[in-house]
Parts: structure tokens; sequence; C-alpha cells
């Protein structure tokens, strides 16, 4: 058997980065198509969540939310967006959650052109309550209500 000469490895390197990262880019596609339940909504947005999303970790739930808006709005970069991805941890007993990743969109539904995102490095120490009445107090009453999920 013949191995790979470090010029033929460098050669090989970037192309199986490239799938690699195509692989990647696939699965963020196939989140944007996930089947989004009705979380609640009001005149500002309606908020969803995926249910097959949902990774149950000890007592904490993982999940991918998404918000729509009826109209575009500045985002943090100052793009126009019309709907957000939102990554959670939720801590079913301590009623605390971090957001750990926001995707957001300029078309409703998390489609057309993905105009900025955000990954929170520190998100493992940045946890924040969750308040009654919020719309993250729904999502965690959904989480973590059922014992099997």
């Amino acid at each position: 058997m013949k191995y790979l000469n470090h010029s033929k490895l460098s050669l090989v390197l970037p192309i199986l980065l490239k799938v690699m990262v195509g692989f990647g880019a696939s699965l963020a596609i196939s989140s944007v198509q996930a089947e989004w339940t009705e979380l609640d909504k009001n005149e500002d947005a309606a908020y969803f969540w995926d249910k097959e999303s949902v990774k149950a970790i000890h007592v904490t739930r993982y999940a991918w939310t998404l918000t729509d808006l009826p109209k575009s709005t500045k985002g943090p970069t100052g793009d126009d967006y019309q709907s957000l991805l939102t990554r959670w941890r939720v801590h079913c007993k301590t009623d605390m959650f971090i957001k750990i990743s926001e995707s957001y969109y300029d078309k409703p539904q998390g489609k057309g052109k993905e105009v900025a995102s955000f990954d929170d490095p520190e998100w493992r120490i940045g946890e924040r309550p969750i308040r009654p009445g919020t719309y993250v107090a729904i999502l965690k009453k959904e989480l973590c209500s059922n014992p099997g999920s």
C-alpha cells in the first residue's frame, strides 16, 4: 500500500476541508427546514420551537427556537432581518437559561439570506433567570414537563 507524501497530502486536505464545511452547512440548513410548533404570538413577534431538535442531558435541555417578526427590523449588525433562529440551553431545575447561538435571516421562517450570526464563546458561564410570562418560560415548560424528553 502506498502512503501519501507531504505534497499529495497538501493537495487533498483543502478538498477534504471543503467537503466537511459543505456537510456542516447542509446540517445547518436542515435546522432551518425544521417542523416548527408555535410557543407564543403577539403583535411584535411569533415564537416557535422545534421538538425534534431537543437534546436532553441530565436536567438540561438544548433546543432551537424561531422568532418571526411581522416586518423587517434592523439587526445588531445594521442589516434588516425578519426572523431569528436561536439555540438554547435550559436548566429544568434552576429556571435558568443560556443563549448559545443566534442566526438572523432576511425572510420569515429562517429563510432567505443569513445576515448575521453570533455564537457565544462564554455560554457556559452566562446563565440568566427565566422570567415568568415570557416565551422562554413557555419553552422551559414544554422542554422540561416531559420526563422522557
